[in-house]
């Protein structure tokens, strides 16, 4: 690649005989039609790309910052010429009238990025390990080379304008002034003619023959001014046509008058000589028209050129600008990084992570001294922040076991409460009922015995029945099961059937109940103790009770059962929750007053809310239940 590119500059600019582009027409079936040379542009970006592979070769150290600069510049120098194509901002492209094809500057893009992206890390790394005075002399070797490229492009701009002008006056100019010429010539030939029919004596002081052939001689020659800026083609061969035609009737009509036809002469010079003289004349209107639209479009392209030029030096000034912030940004941030590193370092190390990499501890310089010291902390700080997690681990633990003192604690106690009410109760009525079987059996008065009995199993029956509720009270959450796919209509159905003891009780579903996967056991023993509390609280033999589902938002669904029966007084509804509590006496309406205190656990165990709504008859119970399950820790 250097010595292509080399060769080729040599060859293009220096004059030196060297024949680059004919080198490879060998490797060819047949010879092109035309060669083209390489553009000097892409010989010179040959020449930093051969540069930046040699540097690049190395992975790292200051040649990897070499390399990575050298890729700045070709991407500079391609992204130029892309713009000069597409935007004319640059006349980069174009350097002694060569070229660079697009697909070659696209393929330089390319392959700068390559080298920039394959030897960045290492030329910040190499960057970071120079001290600042070798740094600003980088950015300053950068600087230079890129103010050399913009120069240069600067000065093609300054010689396309020249070219511009030069062409301007050497061209259209001289076409519209040649055309102008004949014109005038034309004109000129005709008022002879037209003065000689009015006063035929001046034939023999208008010698037309002798001023026709001069006429002819010069319009031959502003002609060939005229072709040869190929203009106005098809106007110059009308136009020749026209005019030898002119020149047979002026002959004509010059005999006519010799012979004393003097009328004829003026008749013809009049009408026929004067029409054909306006059509030249509209003829070299239309060159002069021509030549001048060309030196219009010149004159718009030289000013296009002049406002590029103002644009290549905004462009310049802002892209100094810019750069030179960058670079000096650059420098900057390399040091107040690397400051910034070991600041981090100190306060990590400070806080007790010892166990993070220290930063630049390689690194030669005063950045690498400062690394080196915070080894120095390292051990001290490392043994403090083993003792401060041991301390923080034990507390902790301290505060969950706590936490599960303090809830067993409020266990106890309403255990303790069940155990000194609840159940001496029904202990209470069992001791009554037997001393009454005693006495009737002594007394033989077996009448009183069965009824007793029955009593007696009774209270029995509700001592179970308030055991069994305890246990599945405290059980409740710590069992999952499995996720499975729940359809609420499904389940609120098969449930309702089970439970409904009373023929007159109806069940609703309300519209589009969701179907969602979750933990099926908890959720049914829910719809099941609410649906068992509905039906055994309804004061009539007919009724509705419904169902509604929803999804509140991404995280709940919202569920809600409803009933039309007595409903429950204000001031009742939040006590309905509590353990053991029941607004009628068990002997009215049996139960253990657990059903919706068990409910209350299983919803908020999988952290949703419960609430009750009553006004008057009918009472709703709503809760939330969330769409994934998080589950609980067990606790004993």
């Amino acid at each position: 690649m250097f010595a292509l590119g080399a060769l080729t500059l040599l060859d293009l600019i220096a004059g030196m005989p060297f024949d680059t582009t004919n080198w490879f027409i060998v490797l060819l079936s047949e010879p092109p039609a035309h060669t083209q040379p390489m553009s000097p542009v892409t010989s010179a970006a040959f020449l930093l790309a051969s540069f930046t592979l040699f540097f690049g070769s190395y992975t790292e150290g200051a040649r990897s910052i070499i390399a990575t600069l050298l890729s700045l510049l070709i991407f500079f120098t391609a992204v130029s010429t892309v713009f000069s194509q597409e935007f004319g901002l640059f006349p980069s492209f174009i350097w002694m009238g060569i070229k660079m094809s697009p697909q070659t500057a696209v393929s330089l893009v390319g392959f700068a990025i390559g080298i920039f992206v394959l030897r960045y890390s290492a030329a910040i790394e190499a960057f970071n390990r120079l001290n600042f005075f070798n740094r600003l002399v980088t950015g300053f070797i950068f600087m230079s080379l890129l103010f050399i490229g913009i120069g240069s492009i600067g000065l093609l701009q300054i010689n396309n304008v020249a070219q511009i002008s030069q062409k301007l006056y050497q061209g259209p100019l001289q076409a519209s002034n040649a055309s102008l010429r004949i014109k005038n010539d034309i004109g000129n030939l005709n008022r002879i003619i037209k003065d000689v029919a009015i006063n035929p004596d001046l034939i023999r002081k208008k010698n037309i023959p002798a001023i026709l052939l001069e006429i002819e001689l010069k319009i031959t020659n502003e002609l060939a001014i005229i072709e040869r800026e190929q203009l106005a083609a098809n106007d110059i061969v009308q136009f020749k046509t026209l005019f030898n035609d002119w020149k047979i009737v002026i002959h004509n009509i010059h005999q006519q008058l010799e012979a004393g036809d003097i009328e004829g002469y003026r008749n013809i010079a009049l009408s026929q000589i004067q029409n054909t003289t306006v059509i030249l004349e509209n003829l070299c209107d239309r060159m002069i028209a021509e030549a001048q639209e060309q030196m219009r479009l010149l004159n718009e392209q030289a000013i296009l050129t002049k406002n590029h030029s103002a644009n290549l030096m905004l462009v310049v000034i802002v892209g100094f600008l810019l750069v030179g912030i960058l670079v000096a940004a650059l420098i900057t941030r390399s040091l107040s990084w690397q400051l910034e590193k070991i600041r981090q370092a100190m306060l990590t190390i400070a806080n007790g992570d010892t166990q993070i990499a220290i930063p630049f501890n390689d690194h030669p310089h005063e950045i690498g001294d400062m690394a080196k010291t915070l080894k120095v902390f390292a051990h001290n700080i490392d043994e403090r922040k083993k003792s401060a997690q041991l301390l923080e681990q034990h507390q902790r633990e301290l505060e969950k076991s706590n936490q599960r003192l303090e809830q067993t604690n409020k266990e106890l106690e309403t255990f303790a409460y069940v155990a000194s009410h609840d159940l001496k109760s029904p202990l209470r009525g069992i001791a009554q009922l037997s001393n009454w079987i005693d006495e009737d059996l002594a007394e033989k008065e077996f009448a009183e015995v069965g009824k007793h009995t029955q009593m007696l199993r009774n209270r029995i029956q509700r001592m179970e029945k308030l055991l069994d509720d305890m246990l599945v009270f405290y059980r409740a959450g710590k069992i999952d099961g499995n996720i499975t796919r729940i359809d609420l209509a499904h389940m609120a159905k098969e449930l309702f059937e089970i439970q409904n003891t009373k023929a007159g009780l109806h069940l609703e579903l309300g519209d589009n109940l969701p179907v969602f996967d979750s933990l099926s056991t908890p959720f049914e023993q829910i719809l099941r103790n609410l649906f068992s509390n509905s039906i055994k609280h309804h004061d009539l033999d007919e009724g509705i009770i419904r169902i509604e589902g929803r999804r509140l938002n991404n995280d709940f669904y919202e569920i809600s059962v409803s009933d039309d029966g007595p409903g429950i007084p204000t001031k009742f509804q939040e006590r309905v929750f509590g353990m053991f509590q029941t607004l009628r006496p068990r002997d009215e309406l049996e139960g253990s007053g657990m059903g919706l205190a068990l409910i209350r656990k299983i919803v908020e165990t999988y952290g949703g809310k419960i609430s009750v709504h009553s006004e008057g008859r009918g009472c709703r119970f709503t809760f939330t239940w969330p769409q994934t399950i998080k589950r609980k820790p067990d606790h004993d």
